[in-house]
């Protein structure tokens, strides 16, 4: 699986390819030469929207996309470009604010989170998804309508992208 190192005007496309289970280094506060370096050595794809970046890694010959425009059509370029199925399974998402590994709870396990959650939220919810390394706490709440249909909007744009073409051009 391809992990991704994101420079700091790519949030949202971060968010999202944690939230589809991908290992995902986000950082605003990296600086370039902290962002080439992660890429190096951790051989991850770096994400960047900045030309003179883009530039240097590829001169150091690392795996570098450049990415503008706006954010959707970036978070479906990326998808479509690595094979990413845009869904978002709780059982394999990585914490949205850490990229940690996320370990299910329920039933008896789900005590838990006690505390960490609303406490309406805990009794009304039977499964959560606790992060181990910033305590963060998911379940599928009312967003998760929310999280689906973004899903669905970008599934529909790698379709068009794929019958248009990357380059605008039709591909009958």
């Amino acid at each position: 699986m391809t992990t991704f190192v994101v420079d700091a005007m790519l949030g949202r496309v971060a968010l999202w390819l944690r939230l589809t289970g991908n290992d995902t280094l986000y950082a605003p506060d990296m600086d370039d030469d902290e962002l080439l370096q992660v890429a190096a050595s951790d051989r991850r794809v770096l994400l960047t929207s900045d030309g003179e970046l883009y530039e240097r890694a590829t001169r150091r010959g690392l795996d570098a996309l450049l990415l503008r425009g706006p954010v959707d059509e970036v978070v479906a370029e990326v998808f479509d470009r690595f094979g990413i199925e845009p869904k978002v399974d709780p059982s394999r998402a990585r914490c949205s604010k850490c990229n940690g590994e996320l370990v299910e709870v329920s039933g008896n396990e789900k005590e838990v989170v006690r505390g960490l959650v609303f406490e309406q939220t805990f009794e009304h919810y039977d499964t959560f998804w606790l992060c181990h390394d910033c305590n963060a706490v998911y379940f599928q709440g009312a967003y998760w309508k929310n999280i689906t249909g973004y899903m669905e909007r970008i599934r529909s744009l790698i379709a068009r992208r794929r019958l248009v073409g990357a380059d605008g051009t039709h591909t009958d």
